[in-house]
């Protein structure tokens, strides 16, 4: 048989040493083979090694000897002709040892040191090949996937099968699970796996589906549940939903900013309303959250992170999807071209496609999947096949009371990009309503902040940074002032006057307890600035408040005998000033009839005409008895 070899030198790089590395070529008239060894230059045989894998086992640190040594390439090495996967070298010098080239199988194996007993050789995947970091290169599978994912709620994982029951079929569920760290978007990624929407479509009582939301906030931000389908609430989502009940625009129920919502409470969040019900009984589409300033139950706006269907890239789910079994679901992302795709795989066979550009603006992006129930309900599951994705370096931000709720919403600021060794920066916010008091150290959400600004050290998440705000406290004080008229025996003679109320807000600041007090005659409660400040033309910073003089109505036949006025002013109760401690005042005005002349005929006063008595005065003589 004609044989000839040829051998190629080329270097690599293997941690901080560079390794020879020799290409050997054997022409047969069987064939050819080819194979990338690591070695020096100065003995190389071409002895044919059969295909069977040999696993290998660690090197020791001492010199190798002079056996025949087949070696698989370094990661961080180009691919050679053949394509191969690569194990870890230890950095020991290699002495004149001989390399024997062996045909490459196609098993991977798992990154490992070798030694010097002959190992097959195994291929590079092609995402692998690509990767600028493969620290951060992640491979999620249902047997690690509680390494990656957490899960909210009502939410439940089980590793042999690899699936989530998001919510049961069960009334009045949320659940949810989230990657525990953002995903880079300038690498490509293919989360693969299955989806069950339950067996009861709307009119049999099923609701809601499952919405699948990449977007800027933190990793444990979990989005509004019931017809927001976990994504409303989220910073600048970008998100798909498998929308099994339909929703009218819901209007706020509660009168506070978004942030401060439970994602549990999606009356009190609103929604906004989903395409035709008649055309789109159940769909696929995008959803996308924007920064608004939505009109609640009371007339007023407040701030809410608003989800609206896209409604040009809805898609009609068939009846027959919702059959209690699962589907094929793939979102695939290509990092160059910046595109989305989604695949749903129908009951029939047929396949359902959207895609999506995403803004390079979104350079790191966290991953959240919920689901919820209400009324309605369904058996809501994701069956994980694999997801393959680089971690980007971030971190998380929030913005708490002390007792570490939740008061606002902020975005992490990275000047290069959210990648090992860039920087991140975070602001501090104004929060109506909040005084910054400190970062956390530990005595809010029992962990101490992070630094808030920094450099990112690590793949994936490299901790959280915690702004601590207190409330301004505020005391409210309604004055009243009511004067009542009534007669001596406290029968009404007039209506009583009841005065324009004075209302006095007494705002504390937080952090040196200093307060300052605030009058209105027109509005009865403050909404307060981030400086404690009532909003609004309706309140004037003063101490006091005065209620102006009251004349007394006259009243016909009636004239005023007493008042409680302290001033005790027959004719008018007095102007009365109140501050934030006083209490209501109360007024009694005393009414009297007037005196009338008597309808009686005064006497003439003439003199008497009686005859003077005819009897004798007596002659008052002396006694005649004898002393």
């Amino acid at each position: 048989m004609e044989k000839s070899l040829s051998t190629n030198y080329k270097m690599y790089k293997s941690g901080k040493r560079w390794i020879t590395a020799s290409l050997i070529t054997g022409v047969v008239s069987m064939g050819m083979f080819a194979g990338s060894q690591i070695a020096n230059a100065d003995s190389v045989s071409a002895t044919p090694v059969s295909a069977a894998p040999v696993s290998a086992t660690p090197v020791s640190a001492a010199p190798v000897s002079a056996a025949p040594v087949s070696a698989t390439p370094v990661s961080e090495a180009p691919v050679s002709e053949a394509p191969v996967s690569a194990t870890r070298v230890s950095e020991a010098p290699v002495s004149e040892a001989s390399v024997s080239a062996t045909p490459v199988n196609a098993a991977p194996v798992s990154e490992a040191s070798v030694n010097a007993a002959p190992v097959s050789a195994t291929r590079v995947s092609a995402t692998q090949s690509r990767l600028k970091d493969s620290s951060a290169f992640t491979n999620v599978t249902p047997d690690n996937f509680e390494d990656y994912f957490t899960s909210n709620g009502s939410a439940k994982y089980d590793k042999p099968s690899g699936t989530v029951t998001i919510t049961p079929d069960e009334n009045d569920k949320v659940g949810s699970f989230s990657l525990d760290s953002k995903i880079d978007m300038s690498s490509s990624f293919t989360l693969s796996g299955s989806v069950n929407l339950g067996s009861h479509t709307q009119q049999n009582g099923g609701a809601d589906g499952i919405g699948f939301a990449f977007h800027n906030g933190n990793t444990t931000d979990l989005g509004n549940a019931g017809g927001n389908l976990g994504i409303g609430g989220l910073q600048d989502a970008i998100g798909f939903k498998l929308d099994t009940y339909h929703n009218d625009y819901r209007v706020p129920q509660t009168s506070t900013a978004g942030a401060e919502i439970a994602n549990t409470d999606s009356n009190g969040y609103g929604w906004d309303t989903d395409p035709s019900k008649s055309d789109y009984p159940q769909f696929g589409s995008f959803v996308t959250t924007s920064d608004q300033q939505i009109k609640a139950k009371d007339g007023n706006n407040y701030q809410r992170w608003w989800a609206t269907t896209d409604t040009n890239s809805a898609q009609k789910l068939d009846d027959a999807d919702l059959d209690g079994k699962f589907h094929k679901f793939v979102v695939a992302y290509d990092g160059d071209s910046r595109t989305l795709t989604i695949n749903y795989t129908q009951t029939d066979g047929s396949i359902l496609t959207w895609s999506k550009i995403i803004p390079d603006t979104y350079k790191a992006m966290a991953l959240t999947v919920s689901a919820s129930t209400g009324g309605s309900k369904n058996l809501q599951q994701f069956k994980l096949d694999s997801f393959e994705f680089t971690q980007a370096a971030t971190v998380n931000v929030k913005y708490v009371d002390t007792t570490g709720k939740q008061i606002a919403q902020g975005l992490v600021n990275y000047p290069n990009k959210p990648a090992v060794n860039g920087t991140y920066s975070t602001e501090q916010l104004d929060i109506p309503g909040y005084k910054f008091v400190k970062m956390d150290d530990g005595s809010a959400t029992g962990n101490p902040s992070i630094s808030p600004n920094g450099t990112l050290t690590d793949p994936g998440d490299n901790g959280t940074v915690v702004y601590v705000y207190a409330a301004y406290t505020q005391a409210t004080q309604t004055v009243n002032e009511t004067i009542h008229y009534v007669d001596q025996q406290g029968q009404t003679v007039s209506a009583d006057h009841s005065a324009t109320p004075i209302n006095f807000v007494t705002v504390t600041n937080p952090v040196d307890q200093s307060t300052k007090t605030y009058v209105s005659t027109t509005a009865s409660s403050a909404t307060l600035d981030d400086n404690g400040v009532p909003t609004g033309i309706d309140w004037q910073e003063a101490t006091n408040g005065k209620f102006s003089a009251v004349m007394n109505p006259t009243i016909a036949g009636y004239h005023v005998i007493s008042t409680t006025d302290p001033a005790n002013d027959l004719t008018t109760t007095t102007e009365q000033t109140v501050n934030g401690n006083s209490q209501d005042l109360e007024f009694t005005v005393v009414y009297a009839p007037n005196e009338t002349p008597s309808s009686e005929t005064p006497s003439s006063e003439t003199p008497s005409s009686e005859t003077p008595s005819s009897e004798t005065p007596s002659s008052e003589t002396p006694s005649s008895e004898t002393p």
